[in-house]
């Protein structure tokens, strides 16, 4: 069995010849690209008997990963950049249900890791945080929901948002509903959901140009939900009360706590090459 002096780790490649042998891979597939994605502990606790990997179902061939699909926004796919040894990157395209197991004893026997290329800390990261989204992502009560899937013109309000982020989607780190003590409450037809929205936006990386993309979103949303629901004060279905951009070095433990990241879900549903925008967890990637 694996002991604690095992070199596997959580976002480790495996050869395509290893994963073939271990029936992860057809015959003959040179270009399949499996990764381990067991929790580092788990792989050398003798009480977890299998190895978890994730079969990736395409070598993306783009210079770039879709930034709908990168930093855990879309909780079912995601863009994982692996670094090459020798210079450049490799993205793979990850898919939740792709997920297999092996036993230990088999992955012992057959596993080869494929040291020709790395994840960083910061890739590494952003795969545990969409593993978790499978699971850990917020529900919203039913009826906000629905609120939410109104017709404005030939798009539903949530369509609506996905158009309006998609051309900053590289900058922004999060969209962020806080519906204060509604959080939980399915609310009856008349009475609105009274909200407030952060984009919070990576400013670090993206600066000034960041700043500004969240703001120009921002100011969409606001637009968008006042033509949707009306202004807040005679709003019956929701009513949003701010709709600010924030850094995300500006938000606090006790904010996360507060508020619920949230997702276009119906796009997920769809499962189309749109994608997802928000990440998924309890912080921020």
């Amino acid at each position: 069995m694996f002991g604690g002096d095992t070199d596997w780790r959580q976002g480790d490649l495996i050869t395509c010849d290893s994963a073939i042998a271990l029936r992860l891979a057809q015959a003959g597939d040179a270009n399949c690209r499996i990764i381990v994605i067991s929790h580092d502990c788990d792989l050398c606790h003798e009480a977890e008997v299998f190895v978890e990997a994730i079969v990736a179902e395409q070598v993306v061939t783009e210079p770039k990963p879709d930034p709908n699909l990168s930093y855990a926004k879309n909780p079912r796919r995601l863009h994982l950049v692996l670094e090459r040894r020798n210079g450049g990157f490799l993205v793979l395209g990850l898919r939740q249900t792709e997920r297999r197991q092996v036993s230990k004893a088999d992955f012992l026997e057959s596993a080869v890791k494929d040291s020709s290329v790395v994840l960083s800390p910061d890739a590494k990261r952003v795969l545990k945080q969409w593993l978790a989204a499978r699971y850990g992502r917020p529900a919203f009560p039913n009826a906000f929901e629905h609120r939410l899937r109104k017709n404005v013109g030939r798009r539903t309000v949530e369509q609506q948002i996905a158009k309006i982020i998609a051309p900053d989607a590289r900058h922004l780190v999060g969209l962020f509903f806080d519906l204060g003590e509604q959080r939980g409450e399915e609310i009856a037809s008349g009475e609105p959901y009274a909200m407030s929205i952060s984009i919070v936006y990576d400013a670090i990386e993206g600066g000034p140009d960041a700043r500004q993309a969240a703001e120009r979103v921002a100011l969409q949303i606001r637009q968008l939900f006042e033509k949707a629901y009306g202004k807040p004060e005679v709003a019956d279905e929701i009513a949003l009360d701010a709709c600010e951009a924030i850094a995300d070095t500006h938000m606090t433990l006790a904010d996360l706590r507060r508020v619920d990241q949230w997702r276009l879900e119906y796009i997920s549903l769809r499962d189309d090459d749109v994608g997802d925008f928000l990440p998924v967890g309890e912080t921020p990637a």
